[in-house]
């Protein structure tokens, strides 16, 4: 059985909101009980070390107020003034919840520092115990936490989880720290010892949230698996040559992706329109985004290698005079290669048509992922007037005709 109910898709901002304010309810609840038993606990046997964990408790219910808040917030709709949303309400949330953790650190340092020389804890076994009790209270919050987590991949859920699992274990070494001083009384200098490094470990815990959660509001790197993903999006659509500067705008669960694809400088406006709606299309069903495509022109020198083979595997037929205006092209079926091929006006239509299947065929078998449209033209033998470049001249005075080259 799950921990965690079923409210729907969480990339819903209600939905998400739902599953907030549950987790709110329930660490707010349970921050107050704790609270209130481990400050009596505390205050009854004098241990600073456990007065300190109950303080740590304020902190918590600070952020489970915030968050209360914050999840309220966030599920309203966009406005003139907050056009994207109210989703980096999340991201800010993280950090104030981080920010408490620190400063709840540095304020049971500070206690604990003062009464080094004269500790004065008086507990017995049964505190022990309480504590251990106590601890798998928090262990409980986080494990719920986590699971929430886990559907609706929320930063401020996620602090707030490590933040109780953090709180938990907080709890087990005040337990372990007042066992020891019930073997010696001159051990008794370790609960103020133990509360100082609770302190410390707080706060090392906190300014690492505050790192993890400030990324979004700092514009970091987008994250690499996003980035990998867009990519074999990209590299799925026909048409495609390279796609580059990913970048990623995080309005908590809304994300705006923009990044640019390459295709070839001679495909069609209407060609890389629809490649860029299809990738769009794609983008958007598989990371749950709002995708903006750029389209640059590309052209590679491969490309003009290419045509250049082609333009001397049509020059290599023995009734080919010459090749011009040869030009590639790209749609979202392949590469088309257009070009003129002069031949001998004595050629019939029929010999014309069986030669340019066999020029098509072999630029396809060279080729295949390039095609050919060929346009013949009959040589009107009269070089004054034709640009071309060809042997006929050359080889009318030599009375054959030869190969032309290209």
């Amino acid at each position: 059985m799950s921990l965690v109910p079923d409210y729907g898709d969480p990339s819903d901002l209600q939905v998400r909101a739902r599953y907030g304010k549950l987790v709110s309810g329930v660490c707010l609840a349970g921050n107050v009980g704790l609270f209130l038993a481990k400050l009596v606990l505390g205050l009854a046997v004098l241990s600073m070390a456990i007065i300190g964990d109950a303080l740590n408790h304020v902190a918590d219910l600070a952020v489970s107020l915030v968050m209360l808040y914050s999840f309220y917030a966030m599920a309203k709709p966009p406005d003139a003034e907050h056009p994207y949303g109210h989703g980096r309400v999340e991201s800010i949330l993280a950090v104030a919840v981080s920010s408490l953790i620190i400063s709840m650190g540095v304020l049971v340092i500070y206690e604990a520092a003062g009464i080094l020389n004269d500790p004065r804890i008086d507990a017995d076994p049964l505190t022990v115990v309480m504590m251990i009790l106590l601890s798998l209270a928090k262990f409980a919050m986080a494990a719920f936490a986590f699971a929430v987590t886990k559907k609706v991949r929320s930063q401020a859920i996620r602090a707030d989880a490590w933040n109780h699992l953090a709180d938990g274990l907080i709890s087990l070494f005040v337990a372990a720290g007042v066992f020891v001083t019930l073997l010696s009384a001159d051990l008794r200098f370790l609960d103020p010892v133990f509360a100082i490094g609770i302190g410390v470990f707080v706060v090392i815990t906190g300014v690492r949230l505050v790192r993890s959660s400030a990324e979004s509001l700092m514009g970091g790197a987008p994250d690499e698996e996003v980035v990998a993903e867009i990519g074999r999006i990209c590299a799925s659509v026909k048409g495609v040559i390279n796609c580059h500067n990913i970048q990623v705008h995080e309005y908590g669960i809304v994300k705006h992706v923009s990044f640019h694809v390459d295709v070839p400088e001679t495909m069609s406006a209407r060609d890389a329109h629809a490649i860029a709606d299809e990738i769009e299309r794609k983008v958007r069903r598989r990371l749950r985004t709002r995708p903006v495509v750029h389209i640059d022109p590309h052209r590679t020198r491969s490309e003009d290698r290419v045509l250049k083979d082609i333009k001397g595997l049509a020059a290599g037929f023995p009734e080919v005079i010459s090749v011009h205006r040869a030009e590639s092209t790209h749609t979202r079926e392949g590469a088309v290669v257009r070009m003129h091929v002069v031949t001998d006006r004595s050629m019939s239509i029929e010999e014309g048509h069986r030669l340019t299947h066999r020029i098509m065929e072999e630029v396809r078998r060279h080729h295949p992922e390039h095609s050919a449209e060929i346009h013949l033209e009959h040589c009107p033998e009269d070089c004054g007037r034709c640009r071309q470049e060809c042997s006929t001249e050359t080889r009318r005075s030599v009375g054959e005709r030869g190969r032309t080259k290209v």
